[in-house]
């Protein structure tokens, strides 16, 4: 039984791999990427299918199905870590796995959200020339968030697009900050049950 889940991680974790490559060389859409990319998609694209039929997992530009479909590879690889190393799963330690594996996934898009807000604040307050398309880019990204805030916090007539990026960036900086804290207090608590 020990070698069939070392077999099963070590699986697992090559495919965790042969997805991540095939991720971040979709990135690069206009190259042609040769036969090695070709069998890379063969190989992947079934498991991402799965994900692609979640349309919620799709808003506007975004599309966080790769996202979701390694989140779901990571839970699974923690589960075989625990009957690995434990010899059993608990209902607690699936737990912890699927909230650490979702705050992996909240934490990156905060994160990322965080990086474009500070790059636009940069670029506001340093009247920097910056690349037209480079601004229009991170504009694109960024507007979700201060958008929502935008909805949600009314600060008056006078307030302008730059008082709403900084309570953004605020919010986003706060909500990853406390947010990691939380989680990782919470999963020791959640494996013991």
């Amino acid at each position: 039984m020990i070698l069939l889940l070392k077999i099963l991680n070590a699986l697992l974790m090559g495919y965790l791999l042969l997805l991540s490559v095939k991720i971040i060389l979709t990135w690069f859409q206009g190259a042609y990427l040769g036969k090695a990319f070709t069998i890379l998609s063969d190989i992947t694209d079934p498991y991402l299918s799965l994900f692609y039929r979640l349309k919620y997992l799709r808003k506007g530009i975004f599309d966080f199905t790769p996202i979701a479909a390694i989140l779901v590879l990571v839970v699974v690889l923690d589960m075989v870590n625990g009957l690995l190393y434990y010899g059993r799963i608990t209902l607690g330690f699936f737990l912890a796995a699927l909230l650490s594996a979702l705050w992996s996934g909240v934490a990156f898009i905060l994160l990322l959200f965080l990086i474009m807000g500070i790059i636009r604040v940069f670029i506001l307050t340093f009247r920097h020339n910056a690349n037209p398309a480079l601004l229009k880019v991170v504009d694109i990204i960024i507007q979700p968030a201060v958008s929502l805030v935008m909805r949600t916090i009314k600060l008056g007539r006078r307030a302008g697009y730059t008082q709403y990026l900084l309570l953004t960036v605020g919010f986003l900086f706060v909500t990853w900050l406390l947010g990691g804290i939380l989680v990782r207090m919470l999963v020791p608590l959640l494996q013991v049950i």
